[in-house]
């Protein structure tokens, strides 16, 4: 009896301390293990993520009526202004699904992806160390056009992001980082090149775009509306994959499309934390590369190349909005800067100061809200007819962030 006593005093600890070790299993070897331990649980598991799964999949689906049903309700099917010099599709002729390019909203990522599910993981890990501006300049066998994935009725992924998002982002990307220097003498109507137009902020961007629209001009596709850029009510919208649920609109695409494990696995990824180490060596180089021209070398020295760098950064998400730039060792550095050496001190504040993705969410949407705080509202209110086929196809809200 004494035994029967003892081992019942001690079995719930120790079934305790086994279910933590399965846990502990489960976050290092992947789900799998676990699975195969208890498969009791692995069905439950398995039934919320297939709840989960089948859930998004119906979102997807209804994305995709929203847009269609928008389309012939407004009467848009041909009224869609397109424009030719910025379309740029793909198409997969393994898979036989299309893509519209719509910069800031995921285009390097999914040139990356439409490499990967043609070309093979091997490709795809060769460009994800690339220059961005090497992956985007680069030709594929994918490279397709408007024409051709309309008369074929391809199924066909649009992107979609937050109009107000994707300004934002398009300026910090192209005009505060210099990247598009051009714009910057445009945007402040400096005709004098010996000035150097370096203090542009975000409340001279917006009214620009207004203006360049009532004039007639052709936006830039890097903020041109999306509607513009695709077509959106011709073509076979079979996915509308958000910026918003990136990765898991992600997720069921590649199943929906039936690619192979190793395929997927890769693809996903390079969604995951880890993609920044990847990817950051090539977005710093892209930017050298940019600002190495004479005008930007005149006005703005590499140090203070690195300080928008740095801000840009802070402003993504992925270096704390407290952390100060070391402005001491990027003097110490001098003109000797690189953009690997830059890369290795950023990657090294990122990992010695991590951020949680939730975090890394909430300094970008404070980011967001604080830059358009500082819009009229005239602005605001123009912005929102610009953009109004995105906000309307997409199903996205014209309140602006800090209204919400």
């Amino acid at each position: 009896m004494g035994i029967r006593i003892s081992v019942r005093q001690y079995l719930k600890p120790l079934l305790a301390v086994v279910a933590f070790l399965l846990v502990v299993l489960y976050a290092i070897s992947g789900r799998n293990a676990v699975f195969y331990l208890l498969p009791g649980l692995a069905t439950d598991l398995h039934q919320h993520h297939d709840t989960s799964m089948v859930s998004q999949l119906e979102e997807l689906e209804r994305r995709s009526r929203h847009l269609n049903t928008s389309c012939f309700n407004n009467d848009l099917l041909n009224a869609t202004t397109r424009e030719k010099k910025a379309e740029v599709f793909f198409h997969s002729k393994v898979f036989n699904v299309a893509y519209c390019k719509v910069p800031k909203a995921g285009s390097t990522f999914w040139t990356i992806f439409f490499a990967v599910l043609d070309n093979g993981v091997e490709f795809g890990k060769k460009l994800l160390g690339e220059n961005r501006g090497t992956i985007h300049k680069g030709q594929y066998t994918f490279f397709s056009s408007f024409k051709y994935v309309k008369s074929k009725k391809y199924p066909t992924i649009l992107p979609a992001r937050d109009p107000y998002s994707r300004l934002f982002s398009a300026f910090i990307d192209k005009i505060y980082l210099l990247v598009r220097f051009n714009y910057n003498y445009a945007i402040l109507s400096i005709q004098n090149k010996s000035v150097c137009p370096t203090d542009v902020s975000f409340q001279d961007f917006l009214p620009w775009i207004v203006n360049e629209t009532k004039e007639g001009k052709t936006l830039d596709r890097h903020w041109a509306p999306i509607y513009s850029i695709c077509g959106s009510c011709e073509v076979n919208a079979q996915y509308v994959v958000k910026q918003e649920t990136f990765a898991i609109d992600i997720d069921i695409v590649l199943q929906k499309l039936n690619v192979s494990s190793a395929k997927h696995n890769y693809i996903m990824q390079t969604l995951e934390g880890t993609r920044i180490q990847s990817s950051l060596p090539g977005i710093v180089a892209a930017i050298f590369d940019h600002s190495s021209g004479s005008n930007v070398r005149r006005c703005m020295p590499w140090v203070e190349v690195t300080r928008k760098i740095w801000r840009s950064f802070q402003i993504q998400g992925y270096i704390r909005e407290d952390r100060r730039y070391p402005q001491g060792t990027f003097d110490s550095i001098g003109d000797n800067l690189t953009p690997s050496l830059v890369s290795d001190l950023i990657l090294a504040e990122i990992f010695k100061f991590s951020m949680s993705s939730e975090e890394r969410q909430i300094q970008r949407e404070n980011a967001l809200r604080r830059a358009y705080e500082g819009v009229r509202k005239d602005v605001v209110d123009a912005i929102k007819d610009v953009y109004a086929l995105d906000f309307s196809l997409y199903g996205y809200s014209n309140l602006p962030p800090h209204e919400r």
